[in-house]
């Protein structure tokens, strides 16, 4: 992590930055999925606010979905980025330049923050025009729970990184799928104590679960979370990164060591 040079970490950018400009997967997976997501939940919750069900309950089916979209993209952006290079062929090219991997780490955090900007604020933009929902009424909490969801799709996005460098791309379809592992599990739509109680006690392992089991009681309730559960969401989510960090470091030294970079399959 010593010698970190910003002209190094904007080049790894530029790169990824050109691929995005020629390619139409990329630009899909900002806009294209994410709205279809926002438009199917949407229109179920104009039919669930028909119904005249508890208020708030469509609004908090819109505010999960946006913060899993978040975690979805912030974690894929980060695996994706490595198994562009791997496709193309580039590992190689880009290891055996100056290019540290501290420079790799701070360059994908930098280039998942930028992608999942943009997507949010498309989908924001879309959900307070077509259902005039306005994620950010619920003041500064939303702020938090938005910044801790960052930090999870990091460090799950660099766990599942690991894994490509230690078993190659064989796996390359944990970086769309292993994530949604957690779908069912994270109270996004509903509350944990929907599940059975050996899966809730699973799902309270993950940072995810009281984000959204909070969100889902500041807009229901007006409840604030307590501080003990903000507690947990920051202590669980520094676990998470920092074994996130340390795998990815570990994968990319076993990688280098076993010459995946030279011929990544």
């Amino acid at each position: 992590m010593n010698n970190i040079k910003l002209h190094r970490v904007y080049g790894f950018l530029l790169r990824h930055w050109y691929e995005i400009l020629a390619s139409m997967d990329r630009k899909v997976d900002i806009f294209f999925w994410p709205t279809i997501d926002l438009m199917t939940f949407g229109l179920l919750t104009v039919y669930i606010n028909n119904l005249d069900v508890k208020v708030g309950v469509a609004a908090a089916i819109l505010g999960g979905l946006i913060l899993w979209t978040l975690v979805y993209n912030i974690q894929r952006d980060i695996t994706v980025s490595l198994l562009e290079d791997a496709w193309s062929r580039n590992l190689y090219n880009l290891f055996s330049s100056p290019l540290s991997i501290g420079e790799v780490i701070i360059g994908t955090l930098i280039l998942s923050i930028t992608k999942v900007l943009i997507t949010t604020s498309f989908l924001l933009f879309l959900a307070w025009n077509l259902f005039g929902f306005n994620l950010f009424q619920f003041g500064l909490p939303i702020l938090f729970f938005v910044f801790n969801i960052f930090i999870f799709g990091w460090a799950f996005g660099y766990i599942t990184s690991s894994l490509i460098f230690r078993f190659g791309t064989r796996l390359q379809n944990i970086a769309w799928s292993l994530i949604a592992v957690l779908y069912p599990i994270s109270g996004v739509f509903y509350p944990l104590n929907t599940l059975p109680d050996w899966l809730e006690k699973i799902a309270r392992l993950f940072p995810i679960s009281y984000i959204f089991e909070s969100l889902r009681g500041i807009i229901l309730r007006g409840e604030f979370t307590d501080e003990k559960t903000l507690f947990t969401i920051i202590a669980l989510n520094l676990f998470y990164l920092v074994l996130g960090i340390f795998l990815f470091i570990l994968g990319y030294k076993h990688a280098k060591k076993s010459g995946w970079f030279i011929h990544p399959s």
